[in-house]
């Protein structure tokens, strides 16, 4: 759920509006099938128009960064920790927000530039021995996180042994 502003509530309020006016001028149709369809039409386009309001509303009120990471390999678990703060950035408060950690394996050992790319047969996300190059995982980092406040927060990932030199790529989405 979103935690709404008072900007979106502006927001809901006008498409509210919008669709009582609309409602109010084909209650003065005649016929009543093309009444019903009428009102029913500027509902769906009401309701459409709103909600694609509040996502682009969303994403320009929420904003949120990550200050600083660092990783920390756990060789007893096979995992990594990542440890860091976000910070609201933002002028409203937000109501969570989510971490997307994507490690890679850069290992191109002593290949030459214009030999990174290879054409594989399909979507092969594998490399030649069948292992994966690439570790997924998202994690809910924060709750209510107000103006201007920061927030620290952990996550483990599983690590690939064979990994050699990983990358590592960190994707805040805050609502």
């Amino acid at each position: 759920m979103m935690h709404l502003t008072v900007i979106h509530w502006v927001v809901i309020a006008i498409f509210l509006f919008l669709f009582v006016v609309l409602a109010l001028l084909a209650l003065k149709e005649k016929s009543t099938k093309n009444m019903l369809s009428m009102v029913f039409a500027s509902f769906v386009l009401s309701i459409f128009a709103m909600i694609i309001s509040l996502i682009v509303l969303d994403k320009y009120t929420k904003k949120a960064k990550i200050l600083n990471f660092n990783t920390q390999r756990d060789f007893a678990h096979e995992s990594v920790m990542i440890r860091g703060i976000i910070q609201n950035i933002g002028d409203y408060e937000i109501g969570y927000c989510n971490l997307e950690i994507r490690i890679s394996n850069s290992d191109f050992g002593d290949r030459a530039p214009s030999s990174y790319f290879t054409p594989t047969k399909g979507l092969d996300f594998m490399n030649s021995t069948g292992r994966k190059n690439i570790v997924e995982k998202e994690i809910e980092v924060s709750k209510s996180l107000k103006p201007a406040q920061k927030k620290k927060f952990f996550a483990t990932v599983r690590f690939p042994s064979h990994f050699k030199k990983p990358k590592y790529k960190l994707k805040l989405n805050c609502h």
